[in-house]
């Protein structure tokens, strides 16, 4: 290249109001020194070049990268949500054994949303009991109905291992009942309120034996109160109260409870 044509590539990438500043300047270099200027001109624009275009890559590799993350989660997600949905299921499994078992607290979305949030998903009833000693009643308490339903599915599976077991069996039971006397199933929470309300003195708590008229001591159970005078049931009624007679019918029966 001439001095002149060097020159004219700095004139040209120069500002208009530099240009004729920047000429003069350039126009009192020699030849050497202008191709020298020249020479550092043409490596700084190819080392912009080479950074402009790793630059360029780097953008196309992140952004492919970007893209093929967003393919896999798009394919990824039925699996995902039907393993979200098999855990909630096994969640709520978990928990309902554990309303059950525990009984003391209900079975309400907003106790299982408070238990996976503390304790995390795929949990455990021995982890739902840390937590509630942990951190007390931070759960709502279960329903009257739930109380009653518990209750009931209780004594109906009492009642079907009694009715599925063998004739020994069905013995050795009768002969431990016998021993041990009348046994009543866990008190409802109608028994229980009502039990505490007898606290207050209205009535005493119904003895496991009573003695009818002039003989002798008997099992106070619910075949005692069918077949006892009009005197002993008038006693009974005055002395403990229509609801704990009434409870002893339904409840004190030998073998099979009754609901």
């Amino acid at each position: 290249m001439t001095k002149q044509e060097i020159v004219d590539v700095f004139i040209a990438r120069a500002t208009p109001a530099d240009r004729q500043g920047l000429r003069q300047i350039l126009e009192k270099m020699s030849k050497e020194e202008l191709e020298t200027a020249h020479e550092a001109l043409v490596a700084q624009g190819q080392l912009q070049a080479r950074e402009e275009e790793l630059f360029r890559i780097r953008a196309e590799a992140a952004a492919d990268q970007a893209l093929h993350s967003f393919r896999m989660q798009k394919a990824r997600e039925p699996q995902r949500l039907a393993e979200e949905k098999a855990r909630l299921e096994q969640d709520r499994k978990t928990f309902a054994d554990a309303a059950r078992t525990l009984r003391s607290f209900g079975m309400t979305d907003a106790n299982i949303n408070v238990i996976r949030q503390t304790v995390g998903t795929g949990f455990s009833v021995y982890q739902i009991q840390e937590m509630l000693a942990a951190n007390g009643a931070i759960l709502s308490g279960p329903s009257q109905q739930e109380l009653d339903d518990w209750t009931r599915q209780d004594i109906e599976a009492h009642n079907r291992r009694l009715l599925s077991a063998d004739i020994p069996t069905l013995r050795k039971l009768a002969r431990e009942a016998g021993a041990r006397g009348p046994v009543a199933p866990q008190p409802d929470e109608t028994q229980r309120i009502r039990a505490a309300e007898r606290q207050d003195g209205t009535y005493p708590s119904l003895p496991d034996e009573f003695r009818d008229g002039n003989g002798p001591e008997q099992v106070l159970n619910a075949e005692f109160i069918r077949r006892c005078s009009k005197e002993t049931m008038r006693l009974l009624l005055k002395r403990y109260g229509a609801d704990q007679i009434n409870e002893a019918l339904r409840t004190r029966i030998d073998g099979i409870y009754q609901y």
